[in-house]
């Protein structure tokens, strides 16, 4: 079993430096584990990677209605060519640090209340940290379910405030979900929307449009390109990202992720408040994530 382990662990980490990319997406399944790696290949002649690690402790707490985990960030930026004109180096690299804790309860009719909050710190954090640095992340949402001779269908309504769209700011959460057979289901809405193939009981596939974004705050003092200083400045990376995902299951603890995506109307910018500091005009770009998850419940 040891040598089983060592060689799945080895198997992902080798197609993590072989592919590059991401490592970590929210997942309702809890009680894991999880490492990420991303990178998005020419965002005009910006090179962005990430790498994070978050683990998910709500089956531990033996209750279907309490959970709560921790994640980290690490982005790192490379402006290459903008670096000849002027000095960006403050945000080459971004760390994001987020506790979040959730609570479910039943309603009546087959109707479940969700409740998350998730205060987290961005920041490049070249200086001690400020109340900018903190950002407030949470959402409500109701979900119905019906079974249909054992396929589910489920609908969601709420709303939610934070970063997943860049600057924080308030967004929707519906959307409509129908397992159409054993093996394929299909979600219409915001802020995800896709199509999930199980191949069988190991594999899966899935086709997904969602968004990928970035907010950080940078404490020290930036000089702009007209001489001045702006202190708590932000980085901002909003884009939606169309993806194509293979998962495999080595067994009940160990699985693994790759994705192959595109990512359209990016938008790569350093602000001031409302004000934009410099627009960095980014492109369309293929990303590339990969990562490996551990069942921290299974024995």
């Amino acid at each position: 079993m040891r040598k089983n382990t060592l060689y799945y662990l080895t198997f992902s980490l080798v197609s993590m430096v072989s592919y590059g990319q991401k490592m970590f997406t929210t997942t309702d399944s809890g009680d894991l584990l999880a490492l990420d790696y991303g990178n998005y290949l020419n965002l005009n002649d910006i090179q962005l990677e990430h790498k994070s690690v978050a683990m998910d402790f709500t089956s531990l707490l033996n209750s279907s209605t309490f959970g709560f985990g921790v994640d980290y960030t690490n982005h790192s930026l490379d402006f290459e060519d903008y670096d000849r004109f002027h000095d960006y180096s403050a945000f080459n690299e971004l760390h994001s640090v987020e506790l979040y804790a959730r609570y479910k309860t039943n309603l009546v009719n087959n109707w479940d209340l969700n409740l998350t909050v998730a205060p987290y710190v961005s920041s490049t954090f070249n200086e001690a940290i400020s109340t900018d640095d903190f950002v407030l992340n949470y959402a409500v949402n109701f979900l119905k379910t019906w079974d249909n001779d054992g396929l589910k269908s489920t609908l969601k309504l709420g709303a939610g405030y934070g970063s997943l769209f860049g600057a924080p700011n308030f967004y929707p959460l519906v959307s409509y979900s129908q397992n159409v057979s054993e093996k394929l289901r299909y979600e219409i809405g915001l802020p995800v929307t896709g199509v999930f193939y199980k191949l069988n009981a190991q594999s899966s596939l899935d086709f997904k449009a969602e968004p990928e974004s970035i907010y950080a705050n940078n404490v020290s003092g930036f000089r702009t390109e007209t001489d001045g200083v702006v202190y708590n400045s932000k980085l901002e990376f909003k884009a939606v990202k169309l993806g194509l995902g293979y998962k495999f299951h080595f067994d009940d603890n160990w699985s693994t992720y790759f994705n192959m995506g595109y990512t359209m109307a990016s938008e790569l910018s350093l602000i001031d408040n409302d004000n934009t500091i410099y627009d960095f005009d980014s492109n369309e770009s293929v990303a590339l994530n990969i990562g490996i998850s551990f069942n921290i419940n299974k024995k």
